[in-house]
């Protein structure tokens, strides 16, 4: 990864998709992990979108006077998506983060800054030793057959495919 270590959280898919597989403590607990006060404040404080108190534990940044005129430029002239993406990219920007987000549109349409997804975040925590591919083929499935998870489901069966194939290989 080519951006410093934090990763910003843009919006509530990343944590409702990671909430149904139980591994929302393991998002809220990274250090790693960041959220715009502005995006938290509508995705959660004002929506109420989530149950779940846990996601106050994710440290909030704010953005300066400057950068809220630039998301604000940004929206004005590229409403496809939401001032709070642009709340976003524009602190992932300005201080070598990444983005985690469920929504596409936004890495269409922003540069400079990686954008990843949720299931490159539950890869991560494979890859950490915090779940092991019996777990992670679990929360794949999961999502395959949940309705209200936006994933594509031949993406999904794609990857349990893939660790069906590699735990075969390895017995």
């Amino acid at each position: 990864m080519n951006t410093s270590s934090y990763i910003l959280v843009v919006d509530v898919n990343v944590i409702i998709h990671l909430e149904k597989v139980g591994l929302l403590e393991e998002l809220v607990n990274d250090k790693n992990i960041r959220i715009v006060d502005l995006v938290f404040y509508q995705e959660y404080e004002f929506k109420k979108n989530l149950a779940s108190s846990q996601v106050k534990k994710i440290k909030q940044i704010h953005l300066n006077e400057e950068q809220m005129f630039e998301a604000n430029y940004l929206y004005e002239n590229n409403s496809r998506n939401s001032i709070y993406d642009y709340y976003s990219y524009i602190a992932a920007r300005d201080n070598n983060y990444g983005l985690l987000t469920g929504d596409w549109k936004l890495k269409n349409t922003i540069a400079n800054v990686e954008v990843h997804g949720v299931i490159w975040y539950v890869q991560k925590l494979r890859e950490k030793g915090i779940i092991d591919n019996k777990r992670l083929k679990s929360v794949y499935e999961t999502w395959l057959y949940d309705p209200s998870v936006f994933i594509s489901s031949n993406i999904l069966s794609e990857l349990i495919l893939e660790l069906e194939e590699e735990n075969y290989c390895e017995q």
